[in-house]
């Protein structure tokens, strides 16, 4: 049998809240869970724009990795935004990375584990 115990107060705030970046983007609020977030990078300037399914995407080019930056609401994406925020994802063993332009970025917001809005915000990250 396993012994229950109470977690220390530093890390006992992560299972009662959601921890998660706003991004604007367009005008338009974007709630991304913070575990899912790689990098923030200012200023981003893009190594190479190409196009894929009549889109434009810009690239960043890191060492031997290329994310594609793309725009969450399917447009072409703006050669100058403010920020590209990197999101982490992973099928199976493959891990990848690909980012958002965005105009602001909020990052220390939270909700409770229990607010509604949680499964929606979390379900295309876990």
């Amino acid at each position: 049998m396993m012994k229950t115990f109470e977690l220390p107060k530093s890390i006992s705030s992560l299972a009662n809240e959601l921890q998660i970046i706003q991004m604007v983007w367009q005008g338009v609020p974007v709630q991304i869970p913070k575990f899912a977030v790689y990098a923030i990078i200012e200023k981003p300037i893009f190594d190479q724009i190409v196009f894929r399914n009549s889109r434009q995407i810009g690239l960043l080019h890191f060492g031997r990795y290329k994310i594609p930056v793309l725009d969450p609401f399917r447009g072409d994406i703006d050669f100058h935004p403010n920020f590209a925020l990197i999101i982490s994802h992973s099928r199976g063993n493959c891990f990848g990375l690909y980012g958002y332009p965005a105009d602001h970025i909020e990052s220390d917001m939270q909700l409770s584990s229990s607010h509604g809005s949680v499964f929606r915000i979390v379900k295309d990250y876990v």
